[in-house]
């Protein structure tokens, strides 16, 4: 088991930033189909609500075997935005990517921390609002979302998870 899930790398890349008001974390794994859309939109939602602040978008990849990392790279944030694409360390799975991703908010003392799926196909820039704002100007300490979702986002948890509770 490793003490921190973050490379060596990704913790000089934080080093570099010293510091960030939010911090966006996308776990992936082989989404190089939809992951620039997610990337655009949480750029688009920070620049739009959250131009004021000193914002980062954290990437963390289990290893995906696709073209996902390539893609990231080529994503283009919105200006005063930093982006961080890593492969996080530990065993493979979203736990591991969640702890890499809130590593990565205590190492740049963040004021808020938000978390978006890398293949969710319905996500607005208004979802980056709603799930960071109650956190700054309300104190609220945990944000859950609500919403309606495309007819194929909740494939895994309608079809299969669903039967086994």
């Amino acid at each position: 088991m490793y003490k921190s899930a973050l490379r060596d790398y990704t913790r000089k890349r934080i080093e570099q930033i010293e510091k960030s008001d939010i911090l966006v974390g996308i776990p992936c794994y082989n989404s190089e189909k939809t992951i620039a859309h997610v990337i655009e939109t949480v750029s688009e939602g920070l620049h739009k609500h959250f131009n004021h602040m000193r914002n980062v978008v954290f990437i963390a990849d289990g290893g995906s075997t696709d073209d996902t990392r390539e893609v990231v790279k080529d994503v283009q944030l919105k200006p005063w935005q930093e982006k961080i694409v890593s492969i996080y360390r530990g065993p493979a799975g979203k736990g591991s990517a969640l702890r890499s991703i809130f590593e990565a908010a205590v190492w740049l003392d963040v004021k808020a921390c938000a978390v978006v799926d890398a293949d969710i196909r319905s996500i607005t820039s208004n979802w980056i609002k709603s799930l960071i704002e109650p956190v700054l100007e309300n104190g609220y300490q945990f944000v859950a979302p609500v919403y309606i979702r495309h007819k194929y986002d909740g494939t895994i948890t309608n079809n299969i998870v669903y039967y086994l509770i």
